[in-house]
């Protein structure tokens, strides 16, 4: 312990040698590292004091991860230190259900190794795939590829996956074990062999792996309705990757609209849990046929997504609108977009109309402006998430316990007058807080036991955190140091 001490009255020392006005330094360690940053007494993220990476490297080096730091200084050279082990790297959240999945987020059900079908791959689909495969040779490959897979070979694949691979993917096994020649058979991925596809699917399922804190909200796949609206499903099976740390799969498990055996892509370009990119296997591979020498153009940009009002060209494309500093915003103006599912208004300087269009399906509504009516958006019969933020006049919002699907609440950039009728909101399950909103709800008896998920937001350091946690009945502790350090 005496060594921990003597690196953190370092730490606190350097902090408020550099400090020109009172404020403080929160530093949370996790096994991926460490993360830092000050902060003015208000709350406002800045660049306060001196940490040298000495001075941190120290500190951190006595600390496992799941340490929180915060140091507490003024220019005199006073500083207090809180630290914690209790509350991992985010001490101001707490998971009440760790089991708890927010829809579409479910997590895929494991795969029972061992097939039922074990029929030899159709032959009109083999021989079909075996002509576009050797028109791509003629066209774009005259060295060829070596012999394929046998059947008993693939067979014994799906064996250890527990699926039977569509058949225009078995047919290409047949044909070629893999693309180890990078040819652009099935431009821009390049075909894994089947060791390497039972490995990847394995392992873990493609799409998000995400969980109660994270966010929730899925957008529809264009073309809409081919792809089920999930952040992971054990439908998914890569069989191809780029050098962009982006793959390709084949959909078991396809949307309303799709087909079984469509592909799809997840990976590092992908900023959804999957994308949609052909009908089938031979539809890919027909397209790089016919494009292989063609000039690529940049991927067009989100098409889901708009800032603008008035500059888009297909409004039914928009599912989502993010608008910054508008002035006299109304939603009753966004009729004209009839897939809207999520609405974000940040720092709006005027009133926002929040009354909403009827039949829009929307899902997420995000608002900070001066003045807004929450009891209008109680007509979102499919509204799930609401944060409120910035307003003047506190507001009250009891009605939003008519809301039969509202899921996930944030209230702690908002001024409200009845925070205790949080207690009749039947489908929530993630809450996020003020300190004194938490306050003001808990004295009322109320206990968060249909929660899963609570967020203290705002200011709040080491020590509220830790009073935070265990009025909600979960054990806390943190140490306190106070400097300057006696010489000795």
């Amino acid at each position: 312990m005496e060594l921990i001490e003597v690196a953190l009255h370092r730490l606190g020392a350097a902090f408020v040698a550099g400090l020109h006005e009172p404020g403080y330094l929160l530093i949370s360690t996790s096994e991926w590292g460490r993360t830092a940053q000050s902060y003015t007494m208000a709350g406002s993220p800045g660049l306060l004091g001196r940490w040298p990476g000495t001075d941190l490297n120290e500190a951190m080096a006595a600390f496992h991860a799941g340490t929180v730091i915060e140091v507490i200084g003024d220019p005199g050279g006073d500083y207090t230190i809180h630290w914690t082990r209790d509350g991992g790297t985010t001490p101001t959240q707490i998971l009440l259900d760790a089991a708890y999945r927010f829809p579409g987020h479910e997590r895929p059900s494991p795969r029972t190794p061992g097939v039922t079908d074990r029929r030899p791959t159709d032959p009109p689909v083999l021989a079909e795939v075996r002509e576009l495969v050797a028109e791509f040779i003629r066209e774009h490959h005259a060295e060829g590829y070596p012999a394929g897979n046998t059947e008993e070979e693939i067979l014994a694949a799906e064996d250890r996956l527990g699926v039977r691979l569509p058949e225009d993917l078995r047919a290409l096994y047949r044909v070629l074990p893999d693309d180890r020649t990078e040819s652009g058979l099935l431009d821009p991925f390049v075909l894994a062999p089947l060791d390497r596809l039972v490995e990847w699917n394995a392992e873990a399922h493609p799409g998000y792996q995400d969980g109660v804190f994270d966010d929730p909200m899925i957008f529809d796949c264009d073309p809409p309705g081919h792809v089920r609206r999930v952040s992971s499903s054990s439908g998914w099976l890569t069989f191809a990757g780029d050098y962009g740390m982006n793959y390709a799969a084949v959909d078991l498990d396809p949307g309303p609209l799709g087909a079984h055996g469509q592909v799809v892509t997840h990976g590092r370009d992908v900023w959804a849990p999957v994308e949609y990119v052909a009908g089938s296997v031979r539809a890919l591979l027909r397209r790089a046929i016919d494009t292989l020498d063609e000039e690529r153009d940049d991927p067009p940009p989100e098409r889901w997504q708009t800032d603008s009002l008035t500059e888009v060209d297909d409004p039914a494309m928009i599912q989502e609108i993010v608008l910054a500093d508008a002035t006299d915003v109304r939603f009753a103006d966004l009729d004209r977009f009839p897939n809207l599912k999520s609405i974000v208004v940040r720092d709006s300087p005027t009133p926002v109309d929040m009354t909403l269009p009827p039949a829009l399906p929307i899902e997420r509504v995000n608002v900070t402006a001066p003045t807004f009516d929450p009891a209008v958006l109680t007509t979102a019969l499919t509204l799930s998430g609401i944060r409120l933020a910035g307003n003047r006049t506190p507001v009250p919002i009891a009605a939003l316990a008519t809301l039969p699907a509202l899921l996930s609440l944030d209230l702690a950039e908002a001024e409200v007058t009845d925070i205790e009728s949080i207690a009749t909101f039947p489908a929530l399950r993630r809450l996020t807080l003020s300190a004194g909103q938490w306050t003001g709800l808990l004295a009322t008896g109320w206990q968060p036991s249909s929660l899963a998920a609570a967020e203290l937001a705002g200011p709040a350091g080491v020590a509220a955190a830790t009073h935070w946690r265990r009025s909600l009945g979960h054990e806390a502790t943190h140490r306190t140091l106070h400097g300057p350090r006696p010489a000795t």
